[in-house]
């Protein structure tokens, strides 16, 4: 296309209405719309961000109290051995509540505050 047509055709889109007409609260839908998915993305963010803190603290412990006595790590682990069942269940749930906290009930009451 020869910039005289493209100017043609940008002139006669000013000239005319447009086909389509937007609802009165388009911009407030589409502001809530997008801060909902950035809420929800920075609340993911948050609970890994979290979980990732919590298992350096962990691994923080463990590599102190191996650093002070050995044997302590060792019973330790040999605890873990013992109980693995138990132990991955309880990391389960205790994760899952957490996630609960710090992502699923935030979006829940979001929605519920936007339906009022």
């Amino acid at each position: 296309m020869k910039n005289e047509e493209l100017d043609h055709i940008i002139e006669k889109s000013f000239r005319a209405e447009p086909d389509f007409h937007l609802s009165a609260d388009f911009a407030k839908k589409l502001i809530s719309s997008v801060s909902r998915h950035e809420q929800w993305k920075t609340d993911l963010r948050e609970y890994l961000y979290l979980t990732t803190i919590l298992g350096l603290l962990l691994a923080v412990a463990c590599g102190t109290y191996y650093y002070i006595d050995k044997s302590i790590i060792l019973r330790f682990f040999n605890f873990i051995t013992e109980n693995t069942l138990p132990i991955v269940f309880m990391v389960l749930i205790l994760n899952f509540i957490l996630f609960a906290d710090r992502v699923l009930l935030r979006l829940l009451f979001n929605r519920w505050k936007r339906a009022n």
